[in-house]
């Protein structure tokens, strides 16, 4: 019994001394030891395994990825300590001198690092750092790291089908159900790459599997499901995913979600069997301190900076100051709170995850800087559903007036546009635009500052908001109502047809 104590204590120690060595902070960086120095005084030698090219899914079990070889006959064993591959932790263990490794892990691991299932081979790099046992087991001792490479090749994948891909389920090309006769089919964009702009039709959870076309039929799932792609767990809503095919063995065809009404749009690409699922481009609004938290007050507009991102600048006076909502709620009244986006109630970290209620007016809380009272671009990427605060400098210049000068009024008579009180700089109107021609915003109701685009004559697609890069050029839109706003720290503007 006292052997064991002092043995289980000796082994308390060595883990101890292991953890507060400098030495072994950067698993990710290639060390090294020389044999019979100090950090190594066994003379463990690590070289690759027997196993360590790994072909899935030849192999479904253990593999054996470093042997380790000790030069002193005092050595019995080694205890792993960690092991990462490429930097990336891995479960271990020891059996006679190989350090064991599951292949399925290491598999999934490659996959991730490369964002790939592409059945091509991934070389890799095994960082071991164990303790050995002596033979006399009464001590470990201090650890030692080694080196080794190995290699992985993931298992095949289905050949692209020639006849291309579709998706079903709950989308509104289809109805709420999943018509067999109304498959939404996806475009071709590159070889292997195919994508779909889809409006979901629910609030909550909407189910969607993708199809090879070869199998589309109009009134047998058995034909359909033959050829169906999903994922590895039924209900997972990642935003982008590793697709599962009918040949992966033990793994079953899942169903993926996308969460919320809205317009998305969804790529696959059978080159290495990854989806992702986007926000397409939207109209978003400010609700919270900016407009007086008041529902259906929709002067608070983000600029579209392309790419499904978009800011708004200004003086935010509140720490707990904002949320988001897009602008199909602009109408929903009250309703507006279960379909904001937010964070964490109260948070004031720089960048975070943005939360959609999803229904529940309580999911996402309100949002603010760090600095009460500081000028920030609160910027969001409904690709990540992220949200930044930059801060910025205080503006120097203060404008008396924003208006709006165009064909419509002969270059002449500027129609203002309001500033908004509680987000300074910013300006908001409703304006008729009688006559189809050009227009500018200008400030002071004179030319020594004006916006307009940097593309010539581009006119505004009815039902869609034009925000473009600001430029000295004129903006051609149009007869028709709009809803005009314009940052004047930025220059960003949006020309939004009401209505739409």
């Amino acid at each position: 019994m006292k052997k064991k104590v002092l043995y289980s204590l000796a082994a308390m120690v060595g883990l101890v001394l292991t953890s507060c060595s400098g030495d072994y902070d950067d698993w990710a960086s290639p060390q090294s030891f020389t044999e019979g120095t100090s950090a190594n005084p066994y003379s463990v030698s690590f070289v690759a395994g027997p196993d360590a090219a790994v072909e899935m899914p030849t192999r479904t079990d253990d593999v054996r990825l470093v042997t380790l070889t000790a030069g002193s006959e005092e050595v019995a064993d080694y205890t792993p300590q960690i092991v990462t591959i490429n930097g990336e932790n891995i479960p271990a263990t020891v059996d006679q001198g190989n350090i064991i490794v599951s292949a399925a892990t290491l598999d999934s691991i490659i996959q991730k690092q490369n964002n790939s299932r592409a059945s091509v081979v991934r070389s890799f790099e095994v960082k071991t750092n164990v303790s050995v046992v002596l033979k006399s087991g009464e001590a470990f001792t201090t650890s030692v790291i080694g080196t080794t490479t190995g290699t992985l090749k993931p298992a095949p994948t289905p050949a692209i089908d020639e006849k291309g891909y579709y998706l079903l389920g709950n989308f509104a090309e289809n109805g709420n159900g999943w018509d067999l006769s109304a498959p939404v089919w996806m475009e071709k964009v590159s070889d292997g790459v195919y994508e779909a702009v889809v409006n979901t039709t629910s609030d909550g959870d909407n189910w969607y599997k993708f199809y090879e076309g070869s199998h589309q039929s109009n009134d047998s799932w058995d034909v359909t499901n033959a050829g169906a792609l999903g994922c590895r767990i039924n209900g997972d809503a990642a935003l982008t995913g590793f697709i599962i095919h009918q040949g992966d063995g033990a793994s079953k065809v899942q169903t993926p979600v996308i969460k919320g009404k809205g317009q998305y749009k969804v790529t696959i690409d059978m080159n290495n069997l990854v989806y992702t699922v986007k926000r397409a481009e939207s109209t978003y609004y400010l609700i919270g301190n900016p407009q007086k938290w008041t529902p259906g007050n929709i002067t608070c507009m983000l600029h579209a900076e392309g790419d499904n991102i978009y800011s708004y600048t200004t003086k935010f006076t509140n720490q707990w100051d904002i949320k988001v909502f897009e602008g199909k709620y602009a109408n929903a009244g009250g309703d507006v709170w279960k379909y904001c986006w937010g964070g964490v109630d109260g948070s004031t970290e720089a960048q975070g995850t943005l939360i959609f209620g999803n229904g529940d007016p309580n999911a996402a809380g309100a949002i603010g800087p760090s600095e009460t009272g500081g000028w920030y671009t609160f910027t969001i990427n409904m690709n990540t559903q992220t949200y930044t605060w930059t801060p910025i400098a205080a503006p120097a210049t203060e404008y008396t007036s924003v208006s709006l000068i165009g064909d419509f009024n002969s270059w002449g008579g500027d129609v203002d546009l309001t500033p908004l009180e509680q987000a300074p700089h910013n300006w908001y109107a409703r304006i008729t635009i009688p006559t189809d021609g050009n227009l500018k915003f200008r400030a002071n109701h004179d030319w020594s500052v004006s916006w307009g685009t940097s593309e010539a004559n581009v006119g505004v697609p009815v039902g869609d908001v034009y925000s473009l890069e600001p430029g000295p050029k004129d903006i051609t839109v149009p007869a028709g109502t709009y809803d005009f706003y314009l940052n004047d720290i930025t220059g960003r503007w949006n020309i939004k047809v009401v209505g739409e």
